[in-house]
């Protein structure tokens, strides 16, 4: 029978949103292997949606505060968890903190979410969510005399959910093909990069729809450029989706589209694979860790409008690339990310600390 282990998942600071999203699969994962789960956070959180689970909150001044590690301290001390997994720097330092007052240690796992890394390195061991956020620790823990040997580390990916039927692949495209991103509404997500390039296409007699679905606070500035550029026929802002929304979402489009300027996994890129939608992404350090230009999507100079406009263009006019790209993609989602993988990967590497 397998061992089942009480573990904290945890994350202190601005959890919006991926990060929230992953610790909240996370658990799921973990808890689908017989683990039981206490989701712990910070009060600027509770915002967040909870998804029904029950979440202790903790108020905090930041990565120092040791009044609050003493009250975190306390509550371990009557939880008594096997392990602790810190989704943000905060978390790490807080939980690490805590046990300077003594008692019984338990190991702090680090899950970066970014390519900050420095403050985790203080963890008791990583999970790191694609290959070069372990190449980051590795340089941060080097900087600071950490020797990372001594540590438990492994490479697990965020995971994703398959959708409820299997995708149907075809070479055939809407007319005019229907383009999409479903994205934060912010600077570095690249979806202004994304409107410039629907317009470099039309001047070049390539008519698209787009489809943004997502809030944030670069909406009215995104829908002026929307305008100012006479695109107000071809793109619709559909606002947060979800549910049949999404499910819909992906049904009308044809070609996914992330044009990231600034991320550590973007998840929208796996969400795609898995409704077995062709990907053009940009070359950002972050989608390197995901897409093989050519092999599972086709990747677009990072910041470069004239760049996407061109590979998604390509696309377009080569229909048997769209859907062998979208093929190869969705097998690598049943191989690599789905939740039933993830989920083992994180059971085998918790019980072997």
């Amino acid at each position: 029978m397998t061992k089942s282990l009480k573990i904290v998942n945890s994350v202190f600071g601005d959890a919006s949103g991926g990060r929230w999203n992953a610790m909240m699969n996370m658990s799921n994962a973990l808890e689908s292997k017989g683990h039981k789960l206490i989701v712990v956070a910070s009060q600027d959180n509770k915002k967040l949606d909870h998804y029904g689970r029950k979440i202790e909150y903790f108020s905090n001044s930041g990565f120092y505060d040791f009044w609050s590690a003493y009250k975190i301290k306390r509550w371990l001390d009557k939880e008594r968890p096997d392990v602790i997994l810190a989704h943000s720097g905060r978390a790490v330092c807080l939980f690490k903190n805590a046990m300077l007052f003594g008692g019984k240690e338990i190991p702090v796992i680090a899950i970066n979410h970014s390519h900050n890394v420095k403050r985790t390195v203080r963890a008791d061991g990583f999970i790191h969510i694609t290959p070069h956020v372990a190449e980051c620790v590795a340089e941060a823990s080097c900087k600071k005399g950490i020797d990372l040997s001594k540590k438990p580390q492994a490479v697990i990916s965020n995971l994703v959910y398959l959708p409820e039927q299997k995708p149907i692949f075809s070479s055939s495209l809407k007319n005019p093909p229907v383009l999409g991103i479903m994205t934060r509404l912010v600077d570095y997500k690249g979806t202004h990069l994304l409107i410039d390039a629907v317009a470099l296409l039309k001047q070049k007699g390539c008519d698209v729809r787009l489809l943004i679905a997502g809030e944030g606070e670069e909406k009215n500035i995104l829908m002026e450029q929307t305008s100012r550029l006479g695109l107000k026929d071809q793109i619709e802002f559909l606002g947060w989706i979800g549910g049949d929304a999404k499910i819909k979402f992906y049904q009308d489009i044809d070609i996914a589209v992330v044009p990231t300027m600034n991320d550590t996994q973007p998840l929208a890129i796996l969400d795609a694979f898995s409704w077995g939608k062709p990907v053009v992404a940009s070359d950002h350090i972050s989608v390197q860790q995901i897409i093989r230009d050519g092999e599972n999507g086709l990747m677009a100079k990072c910041g470069d409008s004239e760049s996407l406009a061109e590979k998604i263009y390509f696309l377009i006019e080569n229909p048997n690339k769209f859907k062998k790209y979208a093929e190869t993609a969705f097998s690598e989602v049943i191989d690599e990310y789905q939740f039933s993988k993830i989920a083992e990967k994180l059971n085998k590497f918790l019980l072997s600390i």
